[in-house]
């Protein structure tokens, strides 16, 4: 279903006409550097970590933006996911998993569906070597664990028992702040003990952390199929920038800000002209946004050209003009080349058990981020309370982030013959088709019976106007929360320009089916072959 069926269904159920809007929930999916360039008019608090950057670069010389970044984001003791909680209301930024439950269970719903594409369930067909197959569940940078929570609850549920799904053993979380990781522990304590009622039965879950996605076993036993979730987790990691020039590949560096430069008057960049006065900024001339407001740091290029075998080798970055920036993340590539392992069950084959050579590990993923399949020159930004800021804004108290570029990650992963990519499609194509309107309906309706009852329920009132005003205040407020509710969705499938349906893309890895067959079961085998059919929605 199109996401322009589910506004009209939205439209219907509510009795009132949905526009579309520009979603301000999360800002930090605008696309263009639209800073303000307003020359500060007196000094600038200087932060811890700006003054540790300034004396590096006053000591070494300028530093690549990945440095910068890593500089900012995990510095130990003034990196700005180490020191507290970026997220919610009070925070920088809010993610999806904070808006609404329903982004969580239909990822849920997803990995079951695929699940049931590759493997078969419990039972004489879903054991390996005499051992039932389970789960585990991988999610990178998980915020406060909303989204882990919200995918358990699916997971462990009456729909996972009722269709047979392999249980969920352990749960592997890759963070490396402390107060977030406190914060993952308290969210997720219910998966932690025992369960079992009518609703929900599950037995204690392992939870372990991670500093990085390689500290995560490739298999946890012959028989663990891994799901990994990376929401909003891209776009953080370190970006280099390189221009091209005449001479080839030039770095775009952090310098301190000590020669004289022009300002271009009316840059749409608030750029200026890099000038020779520096010795270190002697090579090509370029206008690259720079920090003007903040005189402290700025972008340079470097002197030299530089060997960037992944663009000059690439024949995307082949024939683009001289003057053509790129963001390129390295780290990015690594960690989707991570994540393949974990998928696949190994550096490239898949592991077999001895005896049978049947295929064991493997399992899915879903990436989901700002971005599109094509790499971008000019998005790297800062955020701080909701809004865009200049990357050189209050070093360590701003998050950093760039937008995501999806054909990247598919390259890095082109050699593993036992991965699948799929995608990338819009998150609204991605919600909608796995039963967004339905759900938000559902819990719609359930949000009005629920304050009916507590109306109805509710102790008699000394008067009639006591009474009248109790149960007119109940239903406004079950009204508020149907409405919470409706407009939650909204923001999560909204295709206006910066919407984040648009602007946020997915994609999925699936490893080969069981026996070497394709995600849908396939005979061929490989991600490559006839039979290896898409997973359903991509």
């Amino acid at each position: 279903m199109r996401s322009d069926g589910f506004l009209s269904a939205l439209n219907r159920a509510s009795g009132r006409r949905i526009v579309r809007t520009r979603w301000k929930v999360s800002t930090r999916v605008q696309r263009s550097r639209n800073y303000t360039t307003t020359l500060e008019t007196g000094p600038r608090e200087i932060t811890p970590l700006e003054q540790i950057i300034l004396t590096s670069i006053r000591a070494t010389g300028p530093i690549p933006v990945s440095s910068y970044m890593q500089l900012c984001l995990g510095h130990p003791v003034y990196g700005y996911y180490i020191k507290g909680d970026p997220l919610g209301v009070a925070g920088d930024f809010i993610t999806s998993p904070e808006i609404t439950q329903v982004f969580g269970e239909l990822i849920a719903i997803w990995f079951i569906s695929a699940l049931q594409a590759m493997i078969p369930p419990n039972g004489a067909s879903g054991t390996t070597g005499g051992h039932k197959r389970k789960l585990r569940l991988v999610e990178l940078g998980p915020g406060r664990g909303t989204l882990s929570s919200d995918i358990l609850r699916v997971l462990t549920g009456p729909l996972a028992s009722r269709i047979g799904l392999p249980p969920v053993t352990n749960v592997h979380l890759v963070e490396m702040s402390p107060a977030l990781r406190a914060k993952q522990e308290k969210t997720l304590e219910r998966y932690t003990s025992a369960v079992s009622n009518s609703s929900n039965s599950h037995n204690p879950l392992s939870i372990e952390w991670h500093d990085h996605i390689d500290d995560i076993p490739v298999n946890d036993g012959d028989s663990t199929q891994t799901l990994v979730i990376a929401n909003e987790f891209f776009d953080a990691l370190p970006i280099n920038i390189f221009e091209k020039a005449a001479d080839g590949w030039h770095e775009v560096l952090v310098d301190e800000y000590t020669s004289p430069n022009v300002l271009i008057p009316n840059n749409p960049g608030g750029g200026i002209i890099l000038g020779a006065s520096d010795p270190r900024t002697a090579g090509p001339t370029s206008t690259l946004a720079s920090p003007v407001h903040h005189p402290r740091l700025r972008f340079v290029l470097s002197k030299e050209s530089v060997p960037v075998l992944a663009l000059s080798t690439n024949k995307r970055f082949a024939s683009l003009p001289v003057g053509t920036r790129v963001e390129y993340s390295r780290g990015s590539v690594g960690t989707m080349r991570s994540l393949a392992r974990l998928i696949g069950g190994g550096d490239n084959e898949p592991q077999r058990e001895q005896g049978t050579g049947r295929k064991i590990g493997g399992g899915l993923g879903l990436i989901i981020d700002y971005g599109a399949e094509r790499f971008f020159s000019s998005s790297f930004r800062g955020f701080r309370n909701h809004e865009i800021t200049d990357p050189f804004h209050q070093p360590g108290n701003s998050d950093l982030t760039a937008n995501v570029d999806f054909a990247t990650l598919k390259d890095a992963v082109e050699d593993f013959s036992n991965v699948c990519v799929h995608g990338a499609i819009s998150q609204a194509r991605f919600l909608v088709s796995m039963g967004l309107e339905a759900r938000v309906a559902g819990l719609m309706r359930a949000a009005v019976a629920e304050e009916g009852r507590l109306s109805s329920s509710s102790s008699p009132s000394p008067s009639v106007m006591s009474k009248e005003v109790t149960t007119t205040t109940t239903m406004m407020m079950g009204k508020r929360r149907s409405e919470m509710i409706r407009e939650g969705a909204m923001k999560l499938v909204d295709e206006g320009p910066v919407g984040m349906g648009k602007t946020f893309q997915v994609m999925a890895l699936s490893s080969e089916g069981q026996d070497g067959a394709g995600p849908n079961g396939g005979a061929d085998g490989g991600c490559g072959s006839s039979s290896a059919s898409p997973l359903y929605p991509f």
